[in-house]
């Protein structure tokens, strides 16, 4: 397994417009210990995926000047960015070809996309990817679960296909052991009601079905403004056993090693990261394991660095994964 990090950690500096991308790439090689880097397209290049070659060969030599190996790149179809109507699977499908082949002229081995975008017209793309040297891997997050009907969909379709174009992206919030005490504190702050809050914490704790928690929180009365912010967290902090994805590792073209929150050892004592390597270990995932800060979804870049954190991030993550023992031979 390798290191990467995602510049999605670093969201709120890009966005303040105080980084230009060289800036940003080398305070995150200067700041931790990356062998990979992750970054998403249409948040660092305004035209993406339509970029002019000068464009892509500066950024090609900015990764070999700062030896940076590119992980994956974020690509995403709006399927509803028309007033009047979805995408036809033609035009998703035209849309999504398009960015396999700014990824893969970029150097990157895959192109992460979110779900729900139709079986179709991934089975469709695959084609194009693997011709591409693109492997288009579909994000598991949260509390999408293998036997949910769409996950189980998709891993149907990723098995019957056995293509290298396509593959999926494992988060580990997908496994976590409680909620975020920055995200609560975040929520408080904003003026949520405590006991109302408290209550919900402890339904997720006794492992009440998200709905049932989000149901609860949304009838507290809170201002409008919070509705966004809760959805944002509790819709996103999956429960699930590390071991129930054991048998998809194969599959599994990237990882996500989400975290919200460190201890002083570096460690994100809601995720159950330990138990997600030891599988990723045992399962023989040889791909990139990539740091990502989930907590600026309700922290400002004033409020910590997210460099910082970073760093420490990725020496925790190093940690782990000298320690686990190999795979038996």
């Amino acid at each position: 397994m390798k290191l990467a990090a995602s510049t999605f950690s670093f969201s709120d500096e890009w966005i303040g417009g105080e980084l230009t991308l060289p800036d940003l790439l080398r305070r995150l090689t200067e700041s931790g210990s990356p062998t990979g880097v992750e970054v998403i397209g249409a948040q660092l290049w305004r035209d993406f995926p339509r970029l002019a070659q000068e464009e892509i060969l500066a950024f090609r030599r900015l990764l070999d000047e700062l030896e940076l190996e590119p992980a994956a790149i974020g690509v995403y179809v709006d399927l509803f960015r028309r007033s009047d109507r979805s995408l036809t699977p033609k035009e998703a499908l035209g849309e999504l070809a398009a960015q396999i082949a700014t990824a893969a002229a970029l150097g990157f081995p895959v192109a992460r996309l979110h779900s729900g975008v139709p079986l179709d017209v991934l089975e469709r793309a695959a084609p194009l990817a693997e011709e591409a040297g693109v492997a288009v891997a579909i994000e598991i997050q949260g509390e999408q679960r293998p036997d949910d009907p769409g996950v189980a969909s998709l891993l149907e379709l990723v098995e019957r296909l056995d293509s290298p174009g396509l593959g999926l992206v494992l988060d580990f919030s997908i496994s976590m052991r409680r909620i975020p005490s920055t995200f609560t504190d975040a929520l408080l702050a904003a003026g949520f009601p405590r006991a109302t809050l408290e209550d919900a914490v402890a339904r997720w704790e006794e492992g009440a079905p998200t709905a049932d928690v989000l149901r609860a929180l949304g009838n507290a009365g809170a201002p409008v403004a919070l509705l966004d912010l809760r959805r944002s967290g509790f819709a996103r902090f999956g429960r699930q056993d590390p071991e129930a994805w054991r048998p998809h590792i194969p599959r599994i073209a990237h990882v996500h090693a989400k975290f919200w929150e460190l201890d002083a050892s570096g460690s994100d004592p809601s995720v159950r990261d330990a138990e997600l390597i030891a599988v990723l270990r045992h399962g023989e995932y040889g791909g990139f394991v990539c740091s990502e800060w989930g907590g600026n979804a309700w922290l400002d870049a004033d409020e910590v660095d997210a460099f910082a954190l970073t760093a420490q991030h990725l020496g925790h993550l190093l940690r782990l994964i000298e320690r686990t023992s190999p795979v038996p031979a």
